[in-house]
């Protein structure tokens, strides 16, 4: 699965947003390193001196630098909602459930009609009372 696609003004501004951070802040890194190396050139000291010297022109990159990563991860953040949003499926609407008449309270439906029930046994002639034994394996006869 590749990157999310890019759609729409605002996805296309945050993006663009994102480069621009990006830019400033590389040119931010160049400006420190020559910010260094020119102080340590031109008057041959050490780097603590250098940065002690120019605090002030520092902090100032600092805070720019700052400000931007700032800016980068809010617009990544957006940008990463936007595209998430999107890529949610539509949430269905509920179908409302089936609305079945209530019965009254208190009221019993009629049985349905089962072939063993109680009237249709009536209507079957009176079985024997008497009952003999008989085993489950028939008897082996011998005959020899």
């Amino acid at each position: 699965m590749g990157p999310p696609s890019i759609r729409g003004e605002t996805q296309t501004a945050l993006v663009d947003t994102l480069i621009d951070s990006e830019w400033l802040l590389r040119r931010f890194r160049a400006v420190d390193t020559q910010l260094f190396e020119n102080a340590w050139h031109v008057f041959d000291i050490t780097l603590g001196k250098v940065f002690t010297d120019n605090c002030d022109v520092f902090a100032r990159l600092q805070r720019r630098i700052d400000s931007t990563q700032r800016h980068y991860h809010n617009a990544l953040r957006e940008l990463r909602r936007l595209q998430f949003a999107e890529s949610e499926p539509e949430p269905t609407p509920a179908t409302p459930p089936i609305q079945t008449p209530n019965p009254q309270i208190g009221f019993v439906p009629p049985p349905a009609a089962d072939p063993a029930s109680p009237q249709d046994r009536e209507a079957d002639p009176p079985a024997s009372t008497h009952h003999t034994l008989t085993s489950p394996v028939p008897a082996r006869c011998d005959r020899g």
